[in-house]
This record gives structure tokens, sequence and C-alpha cells, in this order.
């Protein structure tokens, strides 16, 4: 076994005698290797397993196979990140209460649920925010909420007045407590309406169960929903053993009925994102055969065509991780910035640094599109640079949609040239009404650059 197969392994919330004597097995193999235990450790660190890992040997007893120096690694992880989960759900329970007295109907989602529900462990892995579903009507209602408790939005022209529901979105501004410890992100739908996928929103409320969160009484998707929605924000590069492990593990402690989840896959146009996600996963976990046999996916896809080549590099390498990217992330940033600032040379710094990271990514991320990371010949990195814009590209369009891809850039080029206007109109930029708040824009700086 190699670290992608055991970090896998143990990966899974329950696994068999034989299973287990497997890991046993390579621990004990390992266990007077200090270099192998320390390339163990790296290895689920890097990739962000750490924290269930440390976690699964010790519910296993495998622990004590590994030396005080490398627990100790996992014990810090683990603990850090359990602390931090805690403190955001303990903040969770302040606005989840506040909802329950105004009769505002919420889902929590995926892994603030599966913290409780598939993996009886707070400290299971590092969350960026708290996601939460509410029904469109109540998004106003819901601000109100989190201004009365004291929340920062996380964004600009929130000088009191109300955001109201973008017919192109899914998704509300986020907000951050007033301690930092959570962010919440409020939604309405489960995936952008602007994308070619059609989740029944209605649906997912319908079959929706109650659920008790900290001793407030919410609700969870259906199992088929929760995988439904794994799979709508599975990402093509942001794709390794921490990301599937939901998809597996929810189907390991569910009862899945597997047609009805292939009806609403259908449904839902998700099949080609299905028949990805579900590949992966079996690598992770063999038990996707008889799903994926019940697949017909789009042979030629965007999707299809990356699945294809992420199978080569893990034949080739061993592992899924080498591709692995979050460039989609990392290009929203800087448009998040752009929008910030109100002048027109702070925009265009920005917007020179979006034309850069869509046209001439670094290389390193540049190959990873192209599933070449450790290949960088001369041929292979020229085809990098040509190819690199169009997948980048098709990164956002994943997200949005071609249409309001396009859209949004030509947006972005209107509101640089219309930001001249404010050298000689006066617009309040977002760190000025956070300083007329009393709060450092340092410390919003930090807690955005923190995100992963």
């Amino acid at each position: 076994m190699n670290n992608f197969q055991i970090a896998a392994l143990l990966s899974k919330v329950t696994f068999s005698n034989a299973e287990k004597e497997q890991a046993a097995s390579y621990l004990k193999n390992i266990s007077n290797d200090t270099v192998a235990q320390e390339k163990f450790f790296n290895y689920c660190k890097i990739w962000k397993l750490a924290p269930w890992i440390c976690s699964q040997l010790k519910k296993h007893n495998l622990f004590h196979l590994l030396s005080a120096n490398i627990q100790q690694q996992f014990s810090e992880i683990h603990l850090k990140i359990k602390d931090e989960n805690e403190k955001r759900n303990q903040e969770a329970v302040r606005f989840l209460k506040k909802f329950k007295e105004e009769n505002i109907d919420v889902i929590v989602l995926k892994g603030n649920l599966f913290a409780h529900t598939v993996y009886q462990e707070t400290g299971y892995k590092r969350m960026n925010d708290f996601d939460i579903l509410i029904r469109q009507e109540n998004w106003e209602k819901v601000q109100d909420i989190y201004f009365s408790l004291g929340y920062i939005p996380l964004g600009f022209g929130w000088s009191g007045e109300k955001q109201k529901v973008a017919k192109f979105s899914h998704v509300g501004m986020s907000f951050i407590s007033p301690g930092y410890t959570c962010i919440v992100g409020t939604q309405w739908g489960l995936k952008s309406p602007t994308t070619n996928f059609n989740v029944p929103i209605e649906e997912a409320w319908k079959t929706a169960r109650d659920f008790n969160f900290n001793g407030v009484i919410v609700k969870q998707l259906s199992p088929t929903f929760n995988i439904l929605h794994l799979i709508l924000h599975m990402g093509i590069y942001k794709c390794g053993i921490r990301d599937l492990m939901d998809v597996y593990n929810v189907l390991i402690t569910s009862e899945v009925d597997e047609d009805e989840l292939i009806r609403l896959i259908q449904k839902s146009n998700t099949v080609n994102k299905a028949y990805f996600t579900f590949h992966l996963s079996n690598i992770c976990s063999p038990s996707f055969k008889s799903i994926l046999n019940k697949l017909s996916p789009q042979r030629n896809s965007f999707t299809i065509r990356r699945l294809k080549k992420r199978l080569l590099v893990n034949e080739l390498t061993g592992d899924i991780h080498n591709s692995y990217n979050d460039y989609f992330q990392d290009v929203e940033k800087i448009v998040i910035y752009f929008n910030l600032f109100p002048q027109f040379h702070k925009k265009l710094f920005f917007y020179f640094k979006i034309l850069k990271s869509i046209y001439l990514p670094k290389m390193e991320t540049s190959l990873k599109l192209i599933d070449k990371a450790d290949q960088a010949s001369i041929i292979n990195i020229t085809e990098a640079r040509i190819k690199a814009p169009y997948f980048v590209f098709s990164l956002i369009a994943q997200e949005i949609g071609w249409k309001f891809t396009i859209l949004l850039f030509l947006k972005l080029f209107v509101d640089l040239l219309l930001s001249f206007k404010n050298y000689f109109i006066k617009k309040e930029s977002y760190f000025d009404y956070l300083r007329k708040r009393g709060i450092d824009p340092k410390i919003i700086e930090k807690v955005v650059k923190n995100i992963q």
C-alpha cells in the first residue's frame, strides 16, 4: 500500500476486519521507520486529512503504532480543528435560535451536518464556514437577524440597506460573527440557476428531515439530496480524498435508494458530474460499481474528458491528487477585491491581476490544469500555457454557466470604466464602512485570506 491507499482506507467511517488488518500491517511496517512515518503524516497534513485520520487511528486502536512525535503532530492538528469547529458551532446556535423564534426554516448543509450525523466527530475536518439553506422569501429577515447579532457582512454595499434576492444567484452575502469565529454562508438554492443543472429545490424541502443541532431543532437534507449537493459542488480539480470521503461515507452510513438517487441525478441534469464524482470515489472506496453501471454520461463532455485524464494520472502515479488545485477560488478572491474598491486606480490594479490569473497562471497551476503536473517538458509547458485560459474559463463556467461567465467579464470592464466618476462623486468604500463600525479592515482581510 502507498500513502494514498492507506489514507483512503482510513478515511472510511467503517471498514472490515480485513481492511483493519491491512491498515495495521502497513503501520507496523513503518513503525521503526521515522522517515516513512513523517511522509505519511505530511501526506495527511498536505491533503487536509490529518484530523480525521488521527481520530480513526485512535478509534481503531492503531495510534500506538506511530512514534510519540508523529502522534503529537497528529493530535495537535486534530485538537486545533476541533476547537475551531466547536467555537463555530457554539456561535451558530445563536442565529439558529433566532431563526427558530422567527419561524424561519433552515437546513444545515454539508460538513457542519456530517460532523454530527456521519462522522460523530466535530473535528473531522477544517471548515471555512457554516453553510445553511433557507427559503428565498426569508433572506431579508435573515439579514436583519445577522445585523441584530452584530454580524459583519463580507462585502460592500452594506450601510444598513437590504440586499434583494438576485434572480441569477442562489446565495446571499456571507456574514462573519463579531468574534470572528463563524462565517455563515446563506443560500436559497443548491447551485447557481445560471448553470445547466436543474435542482428541484421544493422537493429538497419536502424530503428534508428534522435534525437536533446542539439543542436546536433544525433540518437536514435527505441522504439522496445530500449526495446530490456534494456532486454539484465537487471540484473538477479540487477533488481529493477529503472532498470525496463525504460522498462515500454518506452512502456507507445512510440507507440510500440507488434507483431514487439515479432518478434525482437524471432529473437535475447532473449525470456527467455524478459519473465523475462516483468514479473517483470508487478509487478511494470501491462501492460504486452498481451506481456507475446505471449512469450513461456524455463521453465527450468537458467533465468526462477531465475524468479520463485524472484516471490516467492515477494509473501512472497510484494517486489522484497530482492535479489537485483550487484555482477557481484564487480567481474568485481577486474578483472580490476588485469589487471592494470604488477608485479607478485600485480597480485597475485588480483588473490586471484578474487578467493575469486567467491568461498567465503560474506554470505549476497550468501543468495541473492539463493533468501533467510532474511532466514539465518543453512540449507540456507550451501546451499548458496555450490551454490554461480555456481551462480557467471552463472552471468558472462550471460554477456560473458560460453565458454568465462572459457577462461577468464584460461587467468587470464596464465597472472599471464607470469607476472614474468616483473621483468626482465620493462613494463610500467597504473599508470606510468597516471603519465607521469600528472594525479594523486588516482583520477582515486576514479572514478572507485564511479561507481555503
